[in-house]
């Protein structure tokens, strides 16, 4: 056999190794994390083509690739991870740790809790305030709903301040003979007194308790007032709050500099009145505020 016909023979000889070695197989695998737990929608991608797929809900993938390609396993919140493609082309197990993000560092600052003074210091500018003997009352952060009313808002009409106040309690009753006496609701017979009267309100004007309304005060006396009722009274003043508390702050005193003032109050008594109080009448008393 001439030369000629050897050529075609040795051309072949060495295609077909080459053409076995750059052959595509089908490859799969799972990928799963540290847990052994699926995870779906990894990108499975050939580095350096277009080539690719993704896990499905049970973390399998297949696609076809070749030996010694590269394979890169990428997920949102994991680790990237790089495998060669095996020659024996077995099943492949993918570990994918999840990926730690390094926080910015927080520092955390111990808020101080306010004292009488500071929100003394707070009471011209903050009308929710209200100054009472019992120390000083934040309707924002009060646990007992009440009103407060500017006294800006009361109208210098009728015999007394009294007759502009009632604009703004539709419950609110005053008696004026024989003596001026306010009424804040109507209540159930087990509150009134022995001769069956039903409690009256009481006042504290600028600090200072009295039974009596202070009609001697004008409209324009006055800086704001606040209305108590029920709970927000009793757990406050005790059985002297049954019928309701209107507390008043005066302009006068309002302008007063408490920079250098700071009350104590002790609660303890109030309690032991409070408990005695609703103990009598089989009811749960309120909790005094601390």
């Amino acid at each position: 056999m001439n030369m000629k016909n050897w050529l075609p023979i040795l051309a072949l000889w060495f295609v077909l190794p080459i053409y076995s070695q750059t052959s595509e197989m089908a490859i799969s695998g799972r990928v799963t994390d540290v847990w052994d737990t699926p995870i779906p929608n990894v990108n499975v991608l050939l580095t350096g083509t277009q080539r690719g797929t993704q896990t499905d809900e049970g973390g399998w993938f297949s696609l076809n690739a070749q030996a010694n390609e590269v394979l890169m396993f990428s997920s949102l919140g994991y680790g990237s991870y790089k495998l060669v493609v095996p020659e024996t082309g077995e099943e492949l197990k993918i570990i994918l740790s999840p990926m730690v993000t390094e926080l910015d560092e927080v520092t955390l600052k111990k808020r101080r809790r306010k004292t009488q003074k500071d929100i003394l210091a707070e009471f011209p500018q903050n009308t929710n305030l209200v100054k009472t003997s019992r120390g000083v009352l934040n309707k924002e952060r009060s646990s007992s709903s009440f009103q407060v009313i500017s006294g800006k808002d009361l109208v210098a009409t009728g015999p007394d301040f009294l007759s502009s106040l009632m604009n703004f309690n539709p419950s609110m009753r005053v008696v004026r003979v024989p003596e001026v006496k306010v009424y804040l609701r109507r209540f159930a017979y087990s509150t009134y007194d022995s001769i069956g009267t039903p409690p009256k309100a009481i006042f504290d004007v600028d600090g200072f308790i009295q039974e009596t309304a202070p009609t001697y005060l004008s409209a324009h006396d006055i800086d704001r007032v606040a209305i108590l009722e029920r709970n927000a009274a009793i757990s406050r003043y005790g059985p002297m709050g049954v019928g309701g508390v209107i507390v008043i702050n005066t302009k006068s005193t309002s302008q007063r500099d408490y920079s250098e003032v700071v009350k104590q109050y002790d609660n303890s008594a109030l309690r032991d009145s409070l408990n005695e109080l609703f103990i009598d009448q089989g009811r749960n008393a309120p909790i005094p505020p601390e």
